[in-house]
């Protein structure tokens, strides 16, 4: 059985502290709601970006990279397609996107085909995770303990409640939004220049979205993530920052992710 008591830093997780077990579906993950539409960045085939993610479940097993999610609710995700004219198509993103975890349960990845935004007349798109949004892990044949509807139902309503107040509502936990929107937009091959970091910067915290502010305390501590990070001598590229800022989101989800669990009742 898993526990939050004692948790190593998420680099030794998939090797050390939580081996799978057998074929058993691993954790249902909460996926904090949005600071405003999220960019999707595309390449010649498909268009990606990454949310982040903290566990419900610590009774079951940490997802392994690359585990398949689907949303537990139809509205839990949006795709909104942005065509030349600028208007704006919504699309369901049950039937248009797929998830899959990306660092464990701190962070999933959402995958679009490029031809879904193409074949809506569109040149761009961004995603927004609704409050409360929450992905469980597809069932695979012999699943040895699959997850049920009474768990479901029990980790997405009165879990994911409870995690909305002791995590999402927290600086902290929006500071890591912040954190994994830019390792998300990084390019990681582009020279680590001030001048292309400093870009970076501006360009998230300008997209965040005013309907849901990320609040001043957060950008700050944001700001502290980005500038350690900048300044580390041995990161070169953009691929050593986006690492970096990567490694600061998840020990920043560890955390949060162990005050969650000491406020449930007899931990």
């Amino acid at each position: 059985m898993m526990t939050f008591k004692k948790l190593l830093p998420f680099a030794m997780v998939a090797t050390v502290a939580f081996p799978a077990s057998g074929h058993a579906a691993p954790q249902i993950l909460a996926v904090m709601a949005s600071l405003g539409p999220q960019p999707i960045s595309c390449g010649s085939a498909v268009c990606t970006t990454s949310f982040t993610s903290y566990c419900l479940q610590r009774e079951r097993d940490v997802p392994i990279t690359g585990q398949a999610y689907t949303p537990t609710h139809e509205k839990a995700f949006t795709l909104i397609i942005a065509r030349e004219d600028g208007s704006e198509v919504k699309v369901p993103a049950m039937d248009n996107v797929s998830f899959s975890s990306a660092r464990g349960y701190s962070s999933v990845r959402a995958i679009i085909p490029k031809d879904v935004i193409t074949s809506h007349g569109g040149v761009s798109a961004t995603i927004v995770a609704a409050v409360g949004a929450s992905l469980m892990p597809e069932a695979t044949p012999g699943d040895e303990n699959p997850i049920s509807e009474a768990e479901l139902a029990f980790a997405t309503k009165s879990l994911r409640e409870h995690g909305q107040d002791i995590v999402d509502a927290t600086p902290d936990a929006k500071a890591a939004q912040i954190v994994n929107r830019m390792a998300a937009t990084i390019i990681p091959k582009m020279p680590a220049s001030n001048e292309a970091l400093d870009k970076l910067w501006h360009d998230v915290i300008d997209g965040l979205g005013t309907s849901r502010p990320a609040g001043a305390d957060a950008i700050q501590r944001a700001r502290g993530i980005y500038e350690w990070c900048k300044g580390r001598s041995s990161y070169h590229s953009m691929g050593g920052i986006k690492s970096c800022l990567e490694y600061k989101h998840d020990d920043t989800i560890m955390k949060l992710n162990t005050d969650y669990w000491e406020s449930q009742p007899g931990f």
